[in-house]
């Protein structure tokens, strides 16, 4: 069974997981989210709406690592 992008029930290329943690105290709380699909497309528009610029720049830069490898496999 596909899976479906959760914006627009496209099919799936990519998920995100967020990793949130706590800075500034003694025993670090960690917590990730469940993972949220997305299609290319809306990954792409994902990325240009992000409000931090040091958070797109890393997302970006996953996405782009992610890709390279991808690239590279296909390629093998």
């Amino acid at each position: 069974m596909q899976k479906l992008c959760s914006n627009c029930s496209e099919t799936v290329q990519y998920s995100i997981v967020v990793i949130i943690s706590s800075i500034g105290i003694s025993r670090r709380v960690q917590r990730s989210s469940s993972a949220v699909l997305f299609c290319e497309h809306c990954f792409r528009e994902l990325c240009e709406r992000l409000c931090s610029d040091k958070l797109q720049n890393a997302v970006n830069s996953a996405y782009t690592e992610l890709n390279k490898r991808l690239r590279e496999r296909s390629t093998a």
